[in-house]
């Protein structure tokens, strides 16, 4: 045993033992709060994978891409510039022949292991037996496996169903994450922003604006008479309307807006920059687009005719996230209360003595 390629070997795997068990750790956190599903039988599968093959043009490189085209979709690039350029899509697997004289094989996989956009596709360096020195340095730089020349059938075909099988369920854990992560922060009816993503956000935002001096506006708005809607339709068309109406909500408001469902059929929009009088102009836009169009539903032929009150408020010095939404909160009652299908701006704050 080589000790200089061992050691280097088990640092990689360590590595790699490192960010799976993160991973995995995630995962299991998902899978228990059922936002992530059970993986695919689909994840056992190596066949079929895009290979990026890069080596200098001679029988070896086609040999090698032959060998390939048994099980996989194997592409030879033969020039460095056009190899790194290619290696920004999306690849199973990238070989790399360390010993090509035409480029520096070390350096381009140091490349593509930096580079955001490549950096978790394994590469398989194909590399001399008698360089165990740059063996080593091709493992801790991050390289995931080498083959030594003569390259033997099976043994690449080992490598390669490893490394392709590794690839794609880290590809599914980081999927299965991401997914989770959209989950804990977006209301499973409509696909807007929860109440959970809504607070820090306005956190965020309250800070931001006071530490720079700018605006900032929040409207509260309420479908009216929302409990009718469920008790003459039923709940399947209450849903119906809480899901189009977010959908009208997201079309009036402006891109820079974070609309949310605040709870029931309450919504909140959170508006940085906004003044008084544009948050007004936009509250009244989404009141207009709820008044002028019923809502539709496939459960009868008749639609559903619905208004919303809106409650507005403008951040004032001495807001934090609390006293701002109150304010708005406040705003909004005194719309229901005024005869509701209104848009009601709260008062200002007054001036501490």
């Amino acid at each position: 045993v080589d000790d200089l390629a061992l050691f280097a070997r088990v640092r990689s795997l360590l590595r790699l033992k490192k960010v799976m068990d993160e991973l995995r750790q995630r995962q299991a956190s998902g899978r228990a709060m059922g936002a992530i599903q059970d993986e695919s039988e689909e994840l056992r599968v190596s066949a079929g994978a895009k290979i990026l093959v890069i080596d200098e043009p001679g029988r070896a490189a086609e040999r090698l891409v032959r060998r390939l085209e048994v099980d996989h979709r194997p592409r030879l690039e033969t020039d460095p510039r056009q190899a790194a350029r290619a290696a920004q899509s999306a690849w199973d697997l990238v070989i790399i022949d360390m010993a090509a004289e035409g480029f520096d094989g070390m350096r381009l996989a140091a490349r593509l292991l930096s580079d955001e956009a490549t950096r978790n596709t394994p590469i398989l360096a194909i590399i001399d037996p008698t360089e165990r020195k740059l063996m080593a340095k091709a493992l801790d730089i991050g390289v995931h496996d080498i083959i030594t020349p003569p390259i033997d059938t099976h043994e690449l075909s080992a490598r390669v169903t490893t490394l392709v099988r590794r690839k794609r369920y880290t590809d599914y854990l980081r999927t299965s994450l991401d997914n989770s992560l959209e989950l804990a922060v977006t209301d499973q009816l409509t696909g807007l922003h929860n109440r959970r993503f809504m607070a820090q956000q306005l956190r965020d935002l309250l800070a931001t604006a006071k530490e720079d001096g700018e605006s900032l506006a929040v409207f509260i708005t309420d479908i009216d008479h929302f409990k009718a809607i469920n008790d003459s339709f039923g709940h399947d068309v209450g849903d119906t309307v809480l899901k189009e109406f977010a959908e009208r909500l997201s079309l009036n408001v402006r891109a820079i807006d974070t609309a949310c469902r605040y709870g029931g059929e309450e919504f909140v929009v959170i508006m940085p920059g906004a003044g008084v009088d544009e948050a007004r102009r936009i509250a009244e836009r989404l009141r207009q687009a709820a008044r002028e169009t019923p809502f539709r539903h496939g459960e009868t032929e008749a639609d559903v005719s619905a208004t919303v009150s809106v409650g507005v408020a403008v951040l004032e010095a001495d807001d934090d996230a609390d006293t701002l939404l109150k304010r708005a909160d406040e705003a909004l009652y005194a719309a229901k209360s005024g005869g509701r299908d209104k848009v009601v701006v709260a008062d200002r704050q007054p001036k501490a003595a």
